[in-house]
């Protein structure tokens, strides 16, 4: 081979071997392009953003695997949405009377059933900031049993709270049943707390707190000592064995939630972290709220502090128990 030919072929070598070079180089680029395509698309479908449009926002919310079980069957009595809450939203059940559940229906309603003495104040301000945020419903209960059922309407993120009964029936004692708020507030001129007209904590121990609840009327949690939350969630105030109906129909109702919050975990800071990470927004946990005759029970009480005996105190658990295990199994045994 000639000199020239050589060199020649060499030249055709190298232009194939940088057209090679650079189809692969093309072929890389559309590689990443589309993965990255891809992923885009995914993170589309897991948030469900379909517009920055503030007036079609809608509470969709990425899983944070940390901290969230996105699980087939959230109405399975081994998972507790306070360990394991959830995105899924409870569609109407069906004629089985199964409630069935979508990944793919965005929020547009959040249902906060406000336990009372259980930080639910606070979490009445933080949950507004988390509406506005997302430009969706925010829907308060207190007062009365949670009436809503699961599922009876679409897109809604069902949330309550939780604190130890007996801790939270003494708070609710020292806030609203040794003294009359009512006449602190309305009638503060003439009605001035005392030791001579404070209420016996001792007398702190019916399931109306005073007094039992009415069986003829569903259960009104306006003044609770004993057993509040089987109640609250069962919607009966009287049992005829021991509870352990009332504790089934709340125990089923309640594990259908999306979230429980606990109150001795909100100092927590990791707790917060997470409760603000699952409902996307940020430094609104734990902010300092007022309510009603609060004031003026924490000056009550600050001039008269309770003491308690231990009689009364184990009394108040005794009666709890069926309580005790509800909050026990919501809050504390992770499985």
């Amino acid at each position: 081979m000639s000199p020239s030919s050589a060199a020649s072929s060499r030249r055709q070598r190298r232009g194939r071997s940088l057209l090679s070079h650079h189809r692969l180089l093309l072929l890389i680029s559309f590689v990443a392009a589309a993965c990255f395509f891809a992923v885009q698309l995914w993170a589309v479908a897991i948030v469900g953003s379909k517009t920055t449009s503030s007036r079609d926002s809608n509470l969709r919310l990425p899983p944070h695997n940390h901290y969230v079980k996105r699980r087939s069957k959230p109405a399975a009595l081994k998972f507790s949405p306070a360990c394991h809450p959830h995105y899924r939203v409870a569609i109407p059940s069906d004629t089985t009377g199964n409630t069935t559940w979508s990944t793919s229906i965005p929020f547009n309603r959040i249902y906060f059933y406000h336990v009372r003495k259980a930080g639910g104040t606070m979490l009445r301000k933080f949950l507004k900031k988390v509406a506005l945020t997302h430009n969706i419903h925010l829907e308060i209960q207190e007062g009365k049993y949670a009436r809503e059922e699961i599922g009876s309407r679409p897109g809604t993120m069902y949330v309550t709270n939780l604190r130890d009964p007996v801790e939270r029936s003494i708070s609710h004692f020292k806030y609203e049943g040794r003294w009359d708020c009512r006449q602190m507030i309305k009638n503060a001129t003439h009605y001035i707390p005392s030791l001579q007209n404070a209420k016996k904590f001792e007398d702190w121990d019916q399931t109306g707190g005073f007094i039992a609840s009415r069986c003829d009327e569903p259960f009104s949690f306006h003044e609770c000592a004993v057993n509040c939350y089987i109640q609250s969630f069962s919607g009966q105030g009287c049992t005829q064995d021991d509870w352990k109906t009332q504790f089934t129909l709340a125990q089923e109702k309640l594990f259908r939630y999306n979230l429980i919050f606990v109150y001795e975990r909100f100092k927590d800071l990791n707790y917060v972290k997470a409760i603000e990470q699952f409902f996307g927004v940020e430094k609104a946990f734990n902010q300092e709220s007022n309510y009603w005759c609060g004031p003026e029970s924490k000056e009550a009480n600050k001039l008269y502090p309770l003491t308690t005996k231990f009689e009364a105190i184990m009394k108040l658990e005794n009666k709890n128990a069926m309580d005790k295990r509800f909050y026990k199994e919501a809050v504390i045994t992770v499985r």
